[in-house]
């Protein structure tokens, strides 16, 4: 049968709305998929949202009990005024090993649902394809023994974790601390500094420039607007990283505040 596109919209218009759809709908898809075999297939839950987001609903009909099977009807509709846009058969056939020793209710429900992803996937899975997810079109509910497949793709090796180092846990440490307005903390701060230079002293590799420029950017802040409670301290570690300028200032500031204070 011929399709109506979504609300009329022409060719282009139609192409943008689905392209907002794939992005919008990604994750609910990729999420709900199902994994077999190293391969993502979408359920009806996926082409259910695929459908809500144009604005269409599914629906199963006509189940009926035939030679070899079950089969169900199913139907992509638009909500705003009932028109049919797709249509598809779905079907479960006595000789499924997954389902031939279950009940009836349960492979008339299998039948429905069969249908509306079929019908679904003949009207959005363009819509599959832009989210570029690696799924594939075919509905998971068409694959064989879907409940009795395992994915034995053996899962990524993790990532060695890279190893912190020296300057690394020094500026963590500050940062940690570097907002705090107990003076512990501002002590800590020049304690963790002295501990830099004295392995710096004992013949320790230790990239000071590097240091230097994470401290500049930290204390642009504080040189700008003059308000750190520890300027003293401030100073101290500016002095002791050989920030000469920044250590005058911080001091600058510091002499400033006890002025303002008596």
């Amino acid at each position: 049968m011929e399709l109506t596109t979504t609300n009329n919209l022409n060719p282009v218009e139609q192409m943008r709305l689905s392209t907002d759809v794939a992005g919008a709908c990604k994750e609910i898809v990729s999420r709900t998929a199902q994994k077999i075999q190293g391969r993502k297939y979408v359920r009806v839950e996926g082409w259910m949202a695929i459908a809500t987001a144009h604005g269409c609903t599914l629906s199963a009909c006509d189940v009926r009990q035939i030679e070899g099977g079950i089969s169900a009807r199913g139907l992509v509709r638009r909500i705003s005024d009932g028109v049919l846009l797709g249509e598809a058969e779905g079907f479960v056939g006595d000789d499924e090993k997954t389902w031939s020793a279950r009940t009836l209710h349960a492979r008339r429900a299998m039948a429905q649902t069969r249908a509306m992803s079929r019908a679904a996937r003949s009207v959005f899975a363009h819509v599959v394809v832009l989210m570029d997810a690696g799924l594939e079109t075919t509905p998971a509910e068409e694959i064989d023994n879907l409940n009795e497949e395992k994915d034995i793709t053996p899962p990524p090796p993790e990532s060695p974790k890279k190893k912190q180092s020296i300057e690394e846990k020094y500026i963590e440490k500050i940062i940690s601390v570097y907002s705090s307005d107990k003076y512990e903390d501002a002590l800590a701060m020049v304690e963790a500094t002295k501990k830099l230079i004295s392995l710096q002293e004992s013949g320790q590799v230790i990239k000071m420039d590097y240091i230097r420029e994470k401290m500049k950017s930290l204390f642009a802040f504080d040189l700008k607007n003059g308000k750190h409670k520890h300027n003293t301290y401030l100073s101290d570690i500016a002095k002791l990283l050989g920030m000469t300028e920044e250590s005058e200032t911080f001091n600058w500031h510091h002499m400033n505040n006890l002025g303002a204070g008596r």
